[in-house]
């Protein structure tokens, strides 16, 4: 009677074939779950470090257009900034077109190993009295 039990249970008292069966299917399942929330955990985090790197930079260019509206002749730029847990790089080109002067400012912003770029253009407008840069644009 023992013996029919066991195979019942096991598929055979000697091997137990059905109960290694369900012991792997259920470890396949217990990896596959840990993979599965592992790659969530670092989508996710990916997906912050993404948003901080473009926060980060869009930083970098507010942090140049105080420095221009403070010195209108200022193109040091920033070199490795920190801004919060990351860093930002600011580099400032001046250029003359058609008798125009323009300024293109291309902040970088690093958070983890994501790197996001914002660039803007601005143009200098000169009047009688004063000189005004007027932004063409961020990209």
């Amino acid at each position: 009677m023992s013996d029919i039990r066991c195979k019942k249970w096991y598929g055979s008292c000697s091997g137990g074939v059905v109960l290694r069966v369900i012991i792997c299917a259920v470890s396949l399942l217990v990896a596959g779950a840990l993979i599965a929330v592992t790659l969530k955990s670092f989508e996710s985090k990916k997906a912050e470090d993404y948003r901080m790197a473009l926060a980060i930079s869009e930083y970098g260019l507010q942090a140049a257009f105080e420095m221009i509206a403070k010195s209108s002749g200022w193109t040091e730029g920033f070199s490795k900034e920190p801004y919060e847990g990351g860093v930002f790089d600011v580099e400032l080109e001046r250029q003359t077109r058609d008798g125009m002067v323009y300024l293109k400012i291309k902040s970088t912003g690093i958070m983890g190993s994501v790197i996001q770029t914002k660039e803007c253009t601005l143009r200098l407008e000169m009047s009688e009295n004063d000189s005004v840069w007027i932004n063409e644009g961020i990209r």
